[in-house]
């Protein structure tokens, strides 16, 4: 099994294409943040909402949910809000994906002992939970937030200058702000920078991979190591 892990694109999906153009894998992960990006308009939207689709319909990828997505899955919960959000966006993706589209949207995903989500778990968020624990609270957090009750877990932490002591959730907690859970390896994007980082301890890695809107990516192998690429 070799999972391909592709993080944040923000409208780049030239840079989707070249890593399934160009490498080996069973199955694709996507790690959210597929719209947005500077002086973008409706256009960029649509064209973007149009190539989800048919990857949603045509593929069994794994479409994790970002920051971004949220506002565009939920577009009249000022809760889901994120800075790019524009009405006139949110009305061209309404009109290509369709709730059995954003059904297919994960808050979280789990090889083995390595959790991908869009940001990362903060160690407050999961005490104590393993990580089939984990992934099924998430899916029942989303199963709620569909029916508009919505977890503090989805909200902007202290990180991004949030209300309520705690750290961003797995959309928005801040790279320097994932602390290291013992026996889980996280794999995330939605904090950018020019490289990849890592924080490794005897007891987990993890890895953000968010580097130029899709020029970086990852092939996990057999569940258990992660190789990087970068163009």
């Amino acid at each position: 099994m070799r999972l391909l892990i592709i993080p944040d694109l923000h409208h780049h999906i030239e840079n989707a294409e070249y890593w399934l153009r160009t490498q080996k894998y069973d199955r694709v992960l996507f790690l959210g943040d597929y719209f947005d990006d500077f002086e973008d308009n409706v256009n960029d939207a649509r064209k973007t909402a149009s190539w989800l689709r048919q990857r949603i319909e045509h593929t069994d990828d794994i479409f994790l949910l970002g920051n971004h997505d949220a506002a565009y899955m939920f577009p009249d919960d000022p809760r889901f809000y994120c800075p790019g959000f524009t009405r006139a966006k949110a009305k061209g993706i309404s009109e290509i994906l369709f709730a059995k589209h954003w059904q297919r949207f994960e808050l979280v995903h789990a090889e083995g002992n390595w959790l991908f989500s869009h940001a990362g778990y903060h160690p407050s968020w999961v005490e104590g939970l393993s990580v089939p624990h984990i992934v099924a609270r998430a899916e029942a957090l989303m199963r709620k937030a569909r029916r508009h009750v919505i977890d503090p877990i989805f909200g902007v932490g202290l990180d991004r200058g949030g209300a309520g002591p705690y750290f961003g959730g797995p959309l928005w907690l801040d790279w320097n702000n994932l602390a290291p859970i013992a026996g889980i390896n996280q794999v995330v994007g939605h904090t950018q920078s020019d490289d990849v980082r890592s924080k490794i301890t005897r007891e987990s890695r993890n890895y953000c991979l968010d580097v130029g809107n899709g020029r970086a990516a990852a092939i996990l192998f057999e569940g258990e190591e992660l190789s990087i690429l970068e163009r």
